[in-house]
């Protein structure tokens, strides 16, 4: 009986390791599909965001338009301030200045959904090109926090300094509507001026500052123009990877 089972052990053994090898190179080949599903989900979510990409990249030169026009609009107002001989008319101050308090807080909103997804999903560990990552997390991280940080400054300081020039200064306007261009246009239809108070120094001060944090958020908009496209072109080189 005992000879009988010890004989039999290298059967058994071989038998068990056949089985134990069955177990191990199912596991194998299960744990290469999943790779392959997650990489191929990966790929997908990549093609996404560069479609993604693209409208950020339009809605940045939309802002960026729009902020260049602020610009000069509170360039104007600063020089004609600073001038001894005011130059510009009643109904120019009131178009520079409406322009300049309306459009000067608009900001840029990233979606950052496909990043969300990627994080959610374990997808970023996937990812071979270390620049692509690294634009990834520049881009919806770093960028993305300063982005909300500035703009939140920029609107704390336009709503008070708005709400002290309209104590002064009141502009009623409507919006012209223009096909195609995402920003209708502000035109004013009536505006009373205080001369004393646009002499201020106070009202000299807001519209410094104001122009200041508008050429802030232009920088801004360079910083995050390039980051879209160096993750224009990186996402193009972890899809070729």
């Amino acid at each position: 009986m005992i000879n009988s089972i010890i004989n039999k052990l290298p059967r058994y053994f071989s038998e068990g390791t056949i089985v134990m090898l069955s177990i191990l190179l199912s596991f194998y080949f299960e744990d290469i599909r999943l790779t392959r599903e997650k990489s191929s989900y990966k790929n997908e979510l990549v093609v996404d965001l560069q479609m993604i990409i693209e409208n950020e990249l339009n809605q940045l030169n939309n802002i960026k338009k729009l902020q260049n026009r602020c610009l000069i609009a509170g360039e104007e107002l600063l020089s004609d301030l600073l001038n001894k001989d005011r130059l510009l008319t009643e109904r120019e101050i009131a178009d520079r200045l409406l322009l300049l308090m309306q459009r000067g807080t608009v900001s840029f909103f990233s979606q950052n959904g496909i990043y969300e997804e990627f994080k959610s999903t374990g997808s970023t560990e996937l990812i071979k090109s270390k620049k692509f990552r690294y634009a990834l997390s520049d881009t919806y991280n770093n960028l993305f926090q300063r982005n909300l940080a500035v703009s939140r400054i920029i609107d704390d300081y336009f709503f008070s300094a708005i709400s002290r020039i309209n104590k002064k200064i009141i502009i009623i306007s409507k919006e012209k509507k223009d096909e195609g261009y995402v920003y209708s246009e502000l035109i004013p239809t009536y505006y009373k001026i205080d001369k004393e108070y646009y002499d201020s120094d106070e009202f000299l001060s807001d519209i410094n500052q104001m122009k200041s944090l508008v050429e802030r958020y232009l920088d801004l908009i360079s910083a995050l123009e390039k980051s879209y496209n160096d993750l224009k072109i990186y996402s193009e080189e972890e899809l070729n990877s």
